[in-house]
């Protein structure tokens, strides 16, 4: 979900260095080999075969290790990207972020759960609203949240909704734009409503760098689950 799941993989940094240090060394065995070739021809080298042997084995041994290096770090790699799921500490729900990212109750005292990009980039809350408490539908849920949030913005831009379906269901998708605490936000708000809740999806980030990220906030919106209601 990214390349910052790359970027941020210890073993990413391992299989570069290695890669490299692998590949130095490599060439300083092809530069040896090639100078005794040429000495053992002119006849001015002695046990040149046997040092040649012994190099080229070396080039060997070495090519092995730069293949068994490569393909674990490839396999560490794959499995670091696999997406990190968080559930709300009220059990309502779910969402998957990725592997880079941490869990970040901070963000709010109101949200079901919270997470973060470990650059502290990209955000994402998860809001639960029991549908006891309103009388309304899930396009008039997400138009007073909306509405909401443009209150507390300078300089709001609103885009229009856009109702689509995620995992078969319908949902609310909602982007404002805006000015807070002198940061040029972008928030990208999708809204669910489930079995007994309501729920906000809330992401946002830099307005410079939202773009960006659509797709990290489209997929984590898209990996949302209501879990199983207790009520």
């Amino acid at each position: 979900m990214g390349s910052q799941d790359i970027t941020h993989n210890p073993s990413f940094y391992f299989s570069i260095g290695a890669q490299v240090l692998v590949t130095f060394v490599l060439l300083g065995l092809v530069i040896v080999g090639i100078v005794i070739a040429i000495r053992a021809k002119t006849g001015t080298g002695k046990g040149c075969g046997i040092v040649m042997a012994v190099a080229f084995a070396l080039q060997t041994c070495m090519a092995a290790f730069f293949f068994l290096i490569s393909f674990f770090a490839g396999l560490e790699s794959g499995s670091s990207t696999e997406p990190r799921t968080i559930r709300a500490k009220d059990g309502s729900c779910e969402i998957s972020v990725p592997r880079s990212w941490v869990e970040s109750p901070d963000l709010s005292s109101e949200g079901a759960l919270a997470a973060k990009d470990v650059t502290g980039s990209e955000y994402v809350v998860v809001y639960v609203h029991s549908k006891q408490d309103y009388v309304e539908n899930l396009n008039d849920f997400a138009q007073d949240h909306t509405d909401s949030v443009r209150e507390k913005l300078k300089t709001p831009q609103v885009d229009a909704p856009a109702t689509i379906s995620i995992n078969g269901k319908p949902a609310v998708r909602q982007v404002v734009r805006g000015e807070i605490d002198h940061l040029r936000i972008t928030y990208r708000i999708t809204y669910f409503e489930g079995q007994n809740n309501f729920y906000r999806v809330f992401c946002w980030s830099l307005e410079s760098k939202a773009a960006g990220f659509t797709g990290d906030f489209d997929k984590i919106a898209g990996s949302f689950r209501e879990r199983e209601s207790k009520q």
